[in-house]
């Protein structure tokens, strides 16, 4: 199986971005980059970049190479040059701005152009791989208190860092991100998501600071279209701290989604009414209205309306409350004849000022409304409604529209943060005027109700203003700027653009190269996405409907179904087994030496004793509370051990089914069991980093042995003299007697994930997951040798023949054999597993091996022809060749 993003991936990105400007490499063309960008960064940085600035939608004016890719300047074209146009008719800097570019300073930038706009120096930097992602989370999770880490969730930068964005592009989607979250919140204070990687591109948050739970969580998984559970150790270790089966989103989709509605109210948590609303924020507009505490504006041509609006304010539990009033346009020829003479239609607020009905004799008839509100941290929130004030995720078109958005209507949320920039746009109240031009417009009492709640221009503007300085303030606290291209909806229109090859390619972890020539060997991805090899593109929702599709097709890991998350823990801080599912899922297997029974470690919390020849279960042994990761034998096969995600390991009698001793003294997922070679005691490891050997028949504790990282596989010395213990770190030899570390192999930069000892014990293999093996005799401290050729992670190794022999299933659902006396022979790949493999073993009768895979699949393969006579492995041989060219055995 892929990783989401593969390691290495050679970013190209920022070349290609590059290719239409000039790579001179002169140092005349270096130097007048150099100058050329100095210019921009001096009159033109603090709009287009800094601090993830976006005016104009544009944010990376110093990317001399994107100037070009995106055609803002054209190479040996002035006039062509848009760029260098608006800087030479002195519209850019805006014409308030000082200092202005100078005369030179306008003479570099055309010498630059002319000279063919080269890019300067384009630096190319390595891919952020999925591993990578993981191994961050990881690292900030370690030292958080256990409890801690169930609340932490995580939003990823990485597939647009891997596309060639530069810094300052990727900050606009911080700040939007720190923006969004924190008009989600109900919390008091304004609290930002923290990078936890060198390049910022991995952002966490806690949920406790918004006063989101897991259910919120799970609300925002049900939309999320590209989700890939990682069948890494790394991945599943994340999923068992944060208790969450999906812990960490995109970014980018999740600011162009939660900031639309249905789910953006959701998130908020926000009710079906406005009087509901209005309720939770202590707000009861009747009563208001007739104490005469609100302040109205009323006003033609709003520029969202279609026709007049009228805005009321409200004091709040958080501050501000703002609702408006709108009303459909009426028929040019509507008259309503009472008595003979005409009356104004109630759809015009200077006729009919007063109101909503039940308030007035005469009210005004809107058609509904926007709410605005300050949140407990100063941001505002959103909320649009109909004429009796039932919750809307879209405005009427024939009332209000939005041009920004693609069907032009106003949406929940990212409509309303595009449009009030500021906060509370400023309207000058027209009411009170038209009523000291007009004084017999209205009676006498009317009037006066209308002087008191219509307070007039100057009070109107004042509140808004106020109102206004506070929403800036909350604002720059996550990091953003009050300015005309607001964050969010920036973003979001980013987001819904159009599919090219380098994004595509980017967010399934290739490069586009590599894209292309998938795409051309799948029927299934050139009827979805082949017009990206010609230069075309897709559309955003095209491509979501095809995503899990190219999942399957390019084997990037197992689709995320938001429908398949189990129950939530009692607190609702996340879910009680995020590694559970289906019933015929085998997280683990156990094979008895002739390979005609099995025990497994199935996803639905049993184990399972299965006729591997049948293909069937002989028994289910039930006592788990979740899903079980870990099984082993006993030499005798009559007996079995397991270990789950409910932080026990228990003994089955597999004559009578029945549980015969347990150990609940783990804390996190036992991940590992092994018995030692009498049966008589069982080693068991766990994520919370111990180990334990304790007896078979009553659950005692021998010994323990802790800190040693994440324990994720064991392998009990055929002799009985020491266990050997994979972690996410390095192979640690444990006295099986004391439990006392004796050698230890590594660090490793990527976790291991299984490990195995020769049946004579004097050699010892370890895979990772990256998808290396290394082989050592065991005392020696170099490996002998290192195995290459998974494109997944290891997920399971065996040794034949005093180790000269080697056999590793990989999460790539390949079954490799190796020969580590002969480098340059060439040995088959077995690839007909469908899923990940979890299990290879060799059988005792010398010529086959067993593998089982994710999907409950075992296969026999006869290697027979491959092994040969058995020879002395050479410890001096070189390691094998890094590529494996092998076809499928027949």
């Amino acid at each position: 199986m892929r990783s989401v993003l593969r390691a290495p991936l050679a970013l190209v990105a920022l070349a290609a971005l590059a290719a239409p400007a000039r790579a001179d490499d002169s140092k005349e063309h270096q130097q007048l980059a150099k100058q050329a960008q100095a210019v921009l960064k001096t009159h033109c940085y603090r709009c287009h970049g800094q601090d993830g600035s976006v005016e104009g939608a544009m944010n990376y004016v110093t990317d001399l190479a994107k100037l070009v890719a995106r055609k803002k300047v054209v190479p040996n074209d002035l006039k062509g040059s848009r760029l260098y146009k608006r800087i030479d008719d002195a519209t850019m800097p805006p014409p308030d701005e000082n200092p202005r570019p100078s005369a030179a300073e306008l003479a570099v930038l055309k010498r630059w152009i002319e000279a063919g706009a080269p890019a300067g120096e384009v630096a190319v930097r390595a891919a952020i791989s999925q591993s990578d992602v993981y191994a961050a989370i990881l690292a900030d999770l370690a030292p958080m208190d256990k409890r801690a880490r169930r609340f932490q969730r995580y939003f990823t930068l990485t597939h647009l860092y891997n596309s060639g964005l530069g810094d300052e592009e990727l900050q606009t989607y911080r700040n939007a991100l720190a923006k969004l979250v924190n008009s989600l919140s109900w919390g008091s204070k304004v609290v930002n998501p923290v990078a936890v990687d060198a390049n910022r591109t991995v952002l966490r948050i806690d949920l406790r600071w918004y006063v989101w739970d897991a259910t919120v969580w799970n609300r925002v998984l049900q939309e999320y279209p590209y989700g890939v559970l990682d069948d890494s150790v790394s991945a599943r270790a994340v999923s068992v701290h944060t208790l969450a089966k999906q812990p960490l989103v995109r970014a980018d989709w999740f600011v162009a989604t939660a900031s639309r509605a249905p789910l953006y109210y959701d998130v908020l948590q926000l009710p079906a009414s406005l009087t509901e609303l209005e309720k939770l924020i202590r707000v009861d507009a009747a009563e208001n209205i007739k104490q005469e505490r609100v302040a109205r504006v009323g006003f033609n041509g709003s520029g969202i309306s279609r026709f007049n609006r009228v805005l009321e304010r409200h004091d709040s539990a958080q501050g501000m409350y703002w609702r408006t009033y709108d009303f459909d346009e009426p028929p040019a020829n509507l008259v309503d004849r009472i008595n003979g003479g005409l009356l104004p239609d109630r759809r015009n607020v200077f006729a009919f000022p007063l109101g909503p009905g039940g308030l007035t004799e005469n009210p005004f008839q809107h058609a509904g409304g926007e709410a605005i509100f300050a949140l407990p941290n100063g941001l505002h929130a959103y909320y649009l409604v109909n004429a009796v004030n039932a919750r809307l995720d879209k405005g009427p078109l024939n009332i209000v529209s939005d041009p920004k958005r693609p069907d032009r209507a106003v949406e929940a949320g990212v409509s309303c943060m595009s449009c009030h920039t500021t906060g509370i746009l400023p309207k000058a109240d027209q009411v009170l005027d038209y009523l000291g031009k007009n004084p017999k417009a209205y009676k006498r009492e009317e009037a006066d109700i209308v002087k008191a709640l219509y307070p007039g221009k100057d009070a109107g503007l004042k509140l808004m203003e106020a109102d206004a300085k506070r929403y800036a303030e909350a604002v720059a606290k996550t990091g953003a700027k009050v300015s005309r291209f607001e964050a969010v909806s920036t973003i979001t229109l980013k987001y819904e653009a159009e599919v090219d090859l380098l994004t595509g390619a980017s967010e399934v972890g290739l490069t586009s190269d590599e894209f292309r020539a998938r795409i051309s060997q799948s029927g299934v991805m050139v009827k979805h996405v082949g017009s990206l090899r010609a230069g075309g593109t897709v559309t955003r929702q095209l491509w979501v409907q095809a995503f899990g599709d190219l999942v399957r097709e390019l084997q990037l890991g197992g689709l995320y179904q938001a429908n398949l998350n189990g129950p939530t823990n009692r607190d609702n801080t996340g879910e009680l087994d995020p590694l559970e599912a289906r019933g015929d899922s085998a997280n683990g297997w156990a094979f008895t030496a002739d390979g005609k029974r099995a025990v497994v470690a199935s996803g639905d919390r049993s184990v399972r004793y299965y006729d591997v020849e049948g293909r069937r279960d002989l028994k289910r042994l039930i006592g788990h509370t979740a899903s079980v990761w870990s099984v082993a034998l006993s030499a005798d096969a009559k007996f079995a051990a397991s270990g789950a995600m409910d932080g026990t390991a228990r003994v089955w009698d597999l004559t009578t089914g029945q549980e015969v001793a347990k150990f609940a003294d783990h804390t996190s997922l036992v991940s590992a069991v092994a018995f030692s070679p009498n049966g008589k005691w069982l080693v068991s490891g766990s994520f919370d980093g111990s180990v334990v050997y304790w007896k078979t028949a009553d659950g005692k504790e021998g010994w323990r042995a802790d800190n040693l990282g994440l324990v994720t596989a064991l392998a009990v010395d055929p002799q009985g003299q020491f266990v050997a213990v994979a972690t996410d770190g390095a192979l640690v030899l444990l006295d099986l007697n004391t439990g006392r570390e004796v050698k230890r192999y590594g660090k490793f930069t990527s976790p291991l994930s299984a490990v195995a000892l020769s049946p004579n014990g004097k050699w010892l293999a370890a895979g990772t997951d990256s998808g290396l093996v290394r082989v050592w005799k065991v005392g020696e401290d170099k490996a002998a040798f290192t195995l290459t050729g998974h494109e997944g992670g290891v997920r399971s190794v065996a040794l034949k023949d005093g180790g000269r022999w080697v056999l590793s299933g990989g999460a790539d659902r390949t079954v490799r054999l190796w020969d580590t006396s002969a480098a340059k022979q060439e040995l088959p790949v077995f690839r007909k597993h469908a899923a990940s493999v979890t299990a290879a073993v060799f059988l005792d009768n010398g010529t086959q091996t067993l593998t089982g895979d994710r999907d409950l699949i075992v296969l026999p393969w006869k290697v027979d022809k491959f092994l040969g006579a058995p020879v002395a492995p050479k410890v001096e041989a070189p390691n094998p060749p890094d590529k494996l060219p092998y076809a499928m055995p027949e």
